[in-house]
Order: structure tokens, then sequence, then C-alpha cells
């Protein structure tokens, strides 16, 4: 018996449970992220706080202050907050890796979003911090609110139409 001899597959199995354990969950997470407080102000409104807290196996969207700007306009306010926010929610874990080019997904609300890889964004939204891991899920921060629409994955036409749809 060496006394330097170290089984590092302990050590492994010590820091995967130390990490597991606590680390902190969705919600706990986005109160820490100050340039998104503008959407966790949304969740905290729609009382979905409770969602992003136990929910298994999620990935959210979050959309940064600067991203929010449509929030000032009248029209965008009366709509269902919970149904916003939940179109920014995956019911999986996707780390930025396995977000497949084109590929649609549907989201807690019942609509899809389309996922592109090649750019690495979400309907027109671009992704701009990756892979921020929760205990339950994953966080990545979006340049701009997403809005429940009907969407194909055919590359190029998400960006057009939004914009087409929601600028003009």
């Amino acid at each position: 018996n060496n006394l330097f001899s170290v089984d590092f597959r302990k050590i492994y199995i010590l820091l995967v449970t130390f990490k597991t354990v606590y680390m902190k969950n969705i919600y706990e997470t986005l109160k820490e992220i100050k340039e998104c407080s503008v959407f966790l102000s949304l969740i905290e409104k729609s009382s979905m706080q409770g969602q992003l807290s136990t929910a298994k196996n999620l990935t959210i969207f979050v959309p940064e202050n600067k991203g929010c700007a449509c929030l000032e306009d009248e029209s965008f306010l009366e709509c269902n907050l919970s149904n916003v926010i939940k179109y920014h929610m995956i019911n999986d874990k996707l780390k930025a890796i396995n977000l497949i080019p084109f590929k649609l997904r549907k989201t807690l609300n019942g609509k899809n979003v389309c996922l592109e890889a090649e750019r690495v964004q979400i309907n027109a939204s671009l992704i701009i911090k990756k892979d921020i891991e929760c205990s339950n899920g994953y966080i990545h921060i979006i340049d701009a609110i997403i809005v429940p629409k009907d969407v194909s994955c055919e590359p190029n036409t998400n960006y057009y139409n939004y914009e087409k749809d929601n600028w003009n």
C-alpha cells in the first residue's frame, strides 16, 4: 500500500455527485444572470418560476434585456405571457452541439420552433451564449424574444419571414 496511491475513479464519482447535488436549477441560475432580468420578470409575473425550478430535462432560450424591446409595444403585452414564455422552452436537455440543423422542435406551448445549428439560432434569434448548465436542464441566451408563430425549417426562411411578418 503506497501512501500516495489515489483512486481517481472514487474522486471523479465524488466530484460528479457534488456537482449534481449543489448545481442550481434553471430559475435559480436565471436570477443570477443580470442581462436576462426583463425575461425573468415575465416568468415571475406569469408565476412560472416553480416550473423552471422543478421540471426535469428542460431547455430554455432566454432573450437578453435589449432583445425584449418589443415589450414596450402595448399589443405584445396583451398576449398570454405564459404562452410566450413556454414558446422559449423545450422539454429536453439540449446542448448547442445537439442542435440538429433545421430541426423542428415542439415547445411547451405546443408550437414548433426551428433550431438552426448552422448559424446557432432559434427561429430568427441568434444564440449568443450557450450551454449554461443547470441541475434540471440548459439555458441558452438569445438576442431577441421569439413570438409564437408557425415556422418552417427551410434554410434562411425564418429570418426572412420574421423580418417580413414582424417589422414591416
